[in-house]
């Protein structure tokens, strides 16, 4: 499914699921290129709903229309902390370091 413009996603989406990526500081100084790993990655995973990306300091959000892109994007990460709230149908917490970037690069470029 495509990806969308955050906005309109919000828009046509109500109470999508969430994953908040926060980037290490290593890592912050490449926002760029994390957040098109990132994308890389939705595409990979075989993303099935539509899905946003947005970027705010050194945090990533990744929002998608269904829970199961959700899950399996979010197991990549090993996540911290998932909840619920009156926004979101699930919100999901995760880090970012070196490490787990280089891995996500290896993997993507391994045609994984």
């Amino acid at each position: 499914m495509p990806k969308m413009n955050w906005e309109d996603f919000l828009r046509d989406h109500h109470r999508p699921h969430l994953l908040e990526v926060k980037l290490e500081v290593r890592i912050s100084t490449k926002l760029l290129a994390a957040r098109a790993v990132l994308e890389r990655l939705a595409l990979s995973l075989g993303t099935v709903g539509n899905y946003a990306f947005e970027t705010e300091g050194t945090t990533v959000y990744a929002a998608f229309e269904e829970d199961a892109d959700a899950e399996r994007f979010a197991k990549v990460f090993r996540s911290e902390q998932t909840s619920r709230d009156s926004e979101w149908a699930s919100k999901t917490f995760a880090r970012m370091d070196d490490a787990i970037y280089q891995w996500m690069e290896r993997l993507l470029k391994s045609g994984a």
